[in-house]
Protein backbone atom coordinates (compact mmCIF):
# COMPACT_ATOMS: atom_id res chain seq x y z
CA UNK A 1 0.00 0.00 0.00
CA UNK A 2 1.58 3.19 -0.85
CA UNK A 3 0.54 6.60 1.09
CA UNK A 4 0.94 9.93 -1.16
CA UNK A 5 0.05 13.14 0.53
CA UNK A 6 -1.21 15.45 -2.67
CA UNK A 7 -2.61 18.35 -1.46
CA UNK A 8 -2.04 21.27 -3.44
CA UNK A 9 0.04 24.09 -2.69
CA UNK A 10 -2.31 25.95 -5.61
CA UNK A 11 -1.93 30.25 -5.09
CA UNK A 12 1.84 29.75 -4.44
CA UNK A 13 4.25 31.63 -6.01
CA UNK A 14 8.00 29.99 -5.82
CA UNK A 15 11.00 32.02 -5.94
CA UNK A 16 12.31 34.12 -8.82
CA UNK A 17 15.72 31.85 -7.88
CA UNK A 18 16.62 29.39 -6.10
CA UNK A 19 19.32 26.73 -5.51
CA UNK A 20 19.25 23.65 -2.79
CA UNK A 21 21.93 21.72 -2.06
CA UNK A 22 22.95 19.18 0.80
CA UNK A 23 25.89 20.56 2.97
CA UNK A 24 27.01 19.64 6.34
CA UNK A 25 26.28 21.30 8.84
CA UNK A 26 29.34 23.48 10.27
CA UNK A 27 27.37 24.92 13.35
CA UNK A 28 23.78 24.34 15.08
CA UNK A 29 20.52 24.84 12.90
CA UNK A 30 16.89 24.71 13.22
CA UNK A 31 15.24 22.75 11.16
CA UNK A 32 12.21 25.12 9.84
CA UNK A 33 10.13 22.13 9.99
CA UNK A 34 10.26 20.20 13.07
CA UNK A 35 12.19 22.94 15.33
CA UNK A 36 14.73 20.22 15.99
CA UNK A 37 18.52 21.03 15.90
CA UNK A 38 20.75 19.92 13.04
CA UNK A 39 24.03 19.46 14.49
CA UNK A 40 27.28 19.72 13.61
CA UNK A 41 28.71 17.26 11.16
CA UNK A 42 24.92 16.28 9.89
CA UNK A 43 23.51 16.48 6.76
CA UNK A 44 20.65 18.74 5.75
CA UNK A 45 18.92 20.03 2.72
CA UNK A 46 18.96 23.80 2.22
CA UNK A 47 17.11 26.00 -0.01
CA UNK A 48 18.29 29.81 -0.79
CA UNK A 49 15.87 31.64 -3.24
CA UNK A 50 14.85 35.05 -3.61
CA UNK A 51 10.81 35.62 -2.90
CA UNK A 52 8.50 38.60 -3.86
CA UNK A 53 8.00 40.41 -0.87
CA UNK A 54 9.88 38.52 1.25
CA UNK A 55 13.35 38.91 -0.34
CA UNK A 56 15.55 35.80 0.00
CA UNK A 57 15.20 33.41 2.38
CA UNK A 58 17.23 30.57 3.55
CA UNK A 59 15.26 27.33 4.77
CA UNK A 60 17.25 24.36 6.25
CA UNK A 61 15.43 20.90 7.19
CA UNK A 62 16.98 18.14 8.95
CA UNK A 63 17.52 14.89 6.58
CA UNK A 64 14.15 13.23 8.25
CA UNK A 65 12.01 16.15 7.44
CA UNK A 66 13.25 16.14 3.93
CA UNK A 67 12.79 11.97 3.71
CA UNK A 68 9.14 12.71 4.92
CA UNK A 69 8.67 15.22 2.68
CA UNK A 70 10.11 13.12 -0.32
CA UNK A 71 8.01 10.28 0.62
CA UNK A 72 4.45 12.37 1.23
CA UNK A 73 4.57 14.98 -0.79
CA UNK A 74 6.22 14.12 -4.23
CA UNK A 75 4.46 16.42 -5.89
CA UNK A 76 5.16 19.72 -4.04
CA UNK A 77 5.39 21.46 -0.96
CA UNK A 78 5.74 24.75 0.84
CA UNK A 79 8.70 25.19 3.00
CA UNK A 80 7.98 25.39 6.96
CA UNK A 81 4.57 23.50 5.82
CA UNK A 82 5.34 20.07 6.04
CA UNK A 83 3.76 19.77 9.80
CA UNK A 84 0.20 21.54 8.45
CA UNK A 85 0.49 19.23 5.14
CA UNK A 86 0.84 15.96 7.12
CA UNK A 87 -1.70 16.72 9.42
CA UNK A 88 -3.90 17.79 6.79
CA UNK A 89 -3.48 15.03 4.61
CA UNK A 90 -2.51 11.96 6.85
CA UNK A 91 -4.78 13.11 9.79
CA UNK A 92 -1.66 12.98 12.13
CA UNK A 93 1.29 15.41 13.83
CA UNK A 94 4.56 12.91 12.89
CA UNK A 95 6.45 15.89 14.71
CA UNK A 96 4.85 14.37 18.22
CA UNK A 97 6.16 11.12 19.86
CA UNK A 98 3.82 9.47 21.22
CA UNK A 99 3.91 8.93 25.52
CA UNK A 100 4.57 5.01 25.75
CA UNK A 101 1.96 2.96 27.92
CA UNK A 102 3.53 2.45 31.46
CA UNK A 103 1.60 -0.87 31.47
CA UNK A 104 3.96 -2.13 28.73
Amino acid sequence: MSISCDCSAEGYDGPKVCRDEFPKARKVHKCCECREDIKPGQEYHKVTGLWDGEGWQTYRTCMPCHRIREKYCPHGYILEGLQETISECLGFDYTEVPEEDEDD
